[in-house]
Parts: C-alpha cells; structure tokens; sequence
C-alpha cells in the first residue's frame, strides 16, 4: 500500500471515530425549518496529498536504466485550503462547485536521469496543483440528531503548473462526510475526498503525468 494511500485510510478511519463519538452528544438544533436557506459559501482547511511518490521506483526495482526516466526521490503532502459555494435543491441533495489548491511538491532526480541532462544538469523541479470541482452532493439525515452523512461524485479539472508543464485534465472526483448545522446560518462539515489522475507508461512518464489527489478537510459554510 503507497504512503498517500495509508494516509487516506486513516484519514477516513479517525473521521469515523469522531462522527461516533460526537453523534451520541450532539441533539438537533431548534429550529423551525434549518435548511430554509439553501444558498452557501464557505472556505475549506485541511490536509491533502498529490501522488508523485507514485512515479518513484521502488527500492528492489532501482537500476540505472529506470533512474535515466523516473524520479529517485519527491516531497509532497501538506496543508490544503480553498473555497466552495453550493446550493441546496432539497435538504438531501446538493449541487457545489469548490476550488482547492495543495501543497507544492518537488520532484528530484539522479544527476545522470534524462531530466538533468535536458535542463543543464539541474536535478529537481517544482510542481504546484490545483483543483476546481462540479460535484452533485447526496446527504441522509442520521436519525436523533441534525447532522447528515454525505457522499458526493463529480467532475474536476486538475491543473499541473511547473517547468515542464502548464495543462489542465478532467477527471472524476468523490468525497464522502459528514455535516451539521451549527445554526441557522452556520455549518461545519468534515470529509475526506479523492480526485483521479492520469499516467503513460512512457519513456519520460513525468512528461505527462497528472497526479491523483487525496485530502482530509474540515469546513466552514455560512447559509444565505
């Protein structure tokens, strides 16, 4: 199992632990009617990862014909942060749209790899992602209380900027969580969310390489 993909399971297994243990503390909030205004924008925090690691051979599988291609070693992982806006049709189904950008990663190589050669021996570079996502939003009332547990699929535009690249890729986008209502104004969501990538098995894969994406947040909406 890769180290984002570890990372991801237990984003999602700490998630669960604090869902179930706040469900039996948490009552639902007086309010005639909290869903009256469908309207929202928030902002989003948390902790997010691209998978450029994924592009590093591993150790059984190190020779100096595999170093010519592929990175020996990438830094990544890190804060995420962005903004949403969505509107709620009914309290169980949502359309939003959300901006995130994560951390940047930096991609190194060996000093005899194809990239060093091409760029005047200069052995690293680095890459900054950003994601803009179109999702539909799927939410079940959990019984007693005024949270509700989302799952929601869409498409994302994944953006790669760096040296070698400056391109855009669509590709599908989930997330699953949970939400509350604070107030009648106010709601808080946790999640975790996972956007697809793409890779060629290519003589320079890092060429045309769009990294997946994965991040654990929390976030903050106010309701118009």
């Amino acid at each position: 199992m890769s180290k984002q993909a570890s990372r991801f399971s237990i984003l999602l297994l700490l998630l669960c632990v604090s869902v179930c243990s706040a469900s039996g503390s948490i009552s639902p909030i007086q309010i005639d009617n909290p869903y009256r205004h469908p309207f929202y924008v928030g902002v989003t925090g948390g902790y997010g990862s691209t998978t450029w690691g994924q592009l590093v051979p591993s150790q059984n599988k190190l020779n100096a014909a595999i170093n010519l291609s592929t990175p020996i070693r990438v830094n990544e992982g890190g804060a995420v942060w962005g903004v949403f806006v969505g509107y709620e049709i009914i309290p169980m189904f949502a359309v939003e749209g959300s901006y995130s950008r994560y951390r940047i990663a930096d991609v190194f190589f060996s000093q005899n790899s194809m990239f060093a050669f091409d760029h005047n021996d200069q052995t690293y570079f680095s890459t900054r992602t950003d994601e803009v996502a179109l999702s539909g939003k799927f939410m079940l009332m959990i019984p007693k209380t005024a949270m509700r547990a989302f799952s929601s699929v869409g498409a994302a535009g994944v953006h790669r900027n760096d040296m070698l690249t400056n391109h855009w890729r669509v590709s599908p986008r989930f997330a699953v969580g949970f939400n509350y209502n604070i107030s009648e104004h106010v709601m808080a969501e946790i999640g975790v969310s996972y956007t697809g990538g793409y890779g060629e098995s290519e003589l320079d894969p890092v060429q045309d390489y769009i990294p997946f994406l994965y991040s654990g947040f929390a976030r903050l909406a106010y309701r118009f």
